[in-house]
Order: structure tokens, then C-alpha cells, then sequence
């Protein structure tokens, strides 16, 4: 007599409709669990071996590489015999050239002569030797009437005389940097900025920023000229060149010795 198999599924499914998809999976619910554990634990192994197989490759071909590398020994042929009979003989060491010889004080014995024979020995004048010596300061009357003895002038005076004018300092570059012991300082800087104050043409226009000038400082400590490097309107550089000559400085020190030099001074016109 034929066993038959009790199937859960198809006694659940019997009275339903199987063609739906429930009834498939059920049926092949176990053999895709398997599968997926079957690639879980195929990962798994892949992932932890890996490393493992990668260091043993690594060793063997190592190890290869060991056994392809040969040593090369070079044979090379027996010397010559030496015959030390017609041997010529081997050339001279150079010596190395003797030391420079220092100047060195000899002592010699003393030797006994006869006193007249002797140098007389040098002493050094006492206070009261010198005390004794006229040293020359004696006032002497000169003749008034006697005429001094310059030689012979010839010529007679009617060659121009040259007159060297005196070279003036040449005026350092305003881009040029100069170092000095002591920059010019502007004493009346607060002054010059009141009298410029605000153009009110500028003001009223809204104008506003920085006008940055380059001055050349004198000895003296004078304004000498200027070089505007910098301005957001003409009203506001026209302002500040007006007062700029009224400027004063101290001078600039370099080596000691007042020198001519540039400085730059900024003017900021902020609206508030």
C-alpha cells in the first residue's frame, strides 16, 4: 500500500485559489530560506578567509622571488708571480710639506762683557727731570715790520675764477624704501585735519573714503612736495593738497645726521 505525504499546504489551499501567489510561496518558503543562509554563511567564510589566502600568496611569492634571485660570483685570475729581483722599486711617498714655523722668541744667557763694552741702559725721565726742562712756552715778540717770505707770485689777475656751485642732494624715489633710525613725525597733524575738515560738496554727495598722500620731508623738517597715491573724489584730494604745505615734521634721522625722506599719511573722510 502507497504512503501518501499529510501536506499543511494543500490542505489550507484547498478550497482556495492557488493561481494567486500565496500557495507558491508557501511551497518555496523553505528552499529560499535555505538559500539565503546557504549565501549568508558563503559571504561570511569569503570575507574572513580572504585576508588569510592574501597573506599566504603574498608569502609564496616572496618566497619565489627569494628562489629566483642568484647569487653571480666572479672568478677573477690568479696575480701574476712577483719577481722581486727585476721588481722596479716603488716610487717615493710624497711627504707632506713641513708646517709653516712660527716666529719664536729665543732666550739667550746672559754673556759677561767689559763695561765699557756695555750699552748703556735707557731709563725713563723722573717728574723732577722734567721739572727742570724748559718746555718752550715763553711768550717772544715777533719783529711788526718784518715781511713774511711767501716766494714768488706771478700773474696778473686777469683769469676768471671758477666758482664751484655746490652739488645739491639728489631727491630720493618716493617709491624707494629708506631705513632710518627715526621716521619724521607730523607735529600739527591735528591741526591740518581740522582745517580740512569735511567739503561740503563731498559731504552732501555722499563721497566718502580715504585720500593717502607721500610726503617728502626736508632736513629741516619742512613740507616739500607730495604724491597723492590714493583718493576716492577729487573734492577731497583737492581739500587736502590745499593744506598739505602747512605741514610740519620731525626731521628723519638716519646715521646720526638729518636726511631728506617720504612718508605717508592717510586722511579718512567718514560719513557718521
Amino acid at each position: 500500500m502507497k504512503s501518501v505525504a499529510f501536506d499543511w499546504d494543500d490542505k489550507l489551499f484547498q478550497n482556495r485559489n492557488k493561481a494567486y501567489g500565496a500557495y507558491f510561496l508557501r511551497k518555496r518558503y523553505v528552499r529560499h530560506t535555505l538559500q539565503a543562509l546557504i549565501i549568508a554563511v558563503s559571504g561570511i567564510v569569503i570575507g574572513v578567509a580572504v585576508p588569510f589566502i592574501k597573506s599566504y600568496i603574498e608569502a609564496k611569492l616572496e618566497a619565489l622571488r627569494k628562489k629566483e634571485k642568484k647569487q653571480v660570483i666572479t672568478e677573477l685570475m690568479e696575480p701574476p708571480p712577483i719577481d722581486k729581483k727585476n721588481e722596479p722599486p716603488p716610487p717615493p711617498i710624497d711627504q707632506p710639506p713641513p708646517p709653516p714655523q712660527r716666529a719664536q722668541i729665543k732666550f739667550v744667557p746672559p754673556k759677561v762683557v767689559k763695561e765699557e763694552e756695555a750699552k748703556r741702559e735707557e731709563t725713563i725721565a723722573t717728574i723732577d727731570t722734567l721739572m727742570k726742562i724748559d718746555p718752550g712756552t715763553k711768550d717772544v715778540q715777533g719783529d711788526p715790520n718784518a715781511i713774511p717770505d711767501i716766494g714768488e707770485i706771478e700773474g696778473k689777475g686777469t683769469q676768471p675764477v671758477e666758482v664751484v656751485e655746490k652739488q645739491e642732494e639728489p631727491e630720493p624715489d618716493p617709491n624707494a624704501f629708506v631705513a632710518v633710525e627715526k621716521e619724521p613725525v607730523p607735529t600739527n597733524i591735528d591741526d591740518i585735519k581740522k582745517r580740512i575738515g569735511y567739503p561740503p560738496l563731498a559731504k552732501e554727495a555722499g563721497i566718502q573714503g580715504k585720500v593717502i598722500v607721500r610726503v617728502l620731508v626736508g632736513k629741516t623738517g619742512k613740507y616739500e612736495k607730495h604724491v597723492v597715491l590714493k583718493s576716492p573724489h577729487k573734492l577731497l584730494t583737492e581739500a587736502v593738497e590745499k593744506e598739505l604745505p602747512n605741514l610740519e615734521f620731525t626731521p628723519g634721522i638716519q646715521a646720526g645726521r638729518p636726511i631728506k625722506v617720504w612718508v605717508t599719511i592717510p586722511f579718512d573722510f567718514q560719513l557718521r
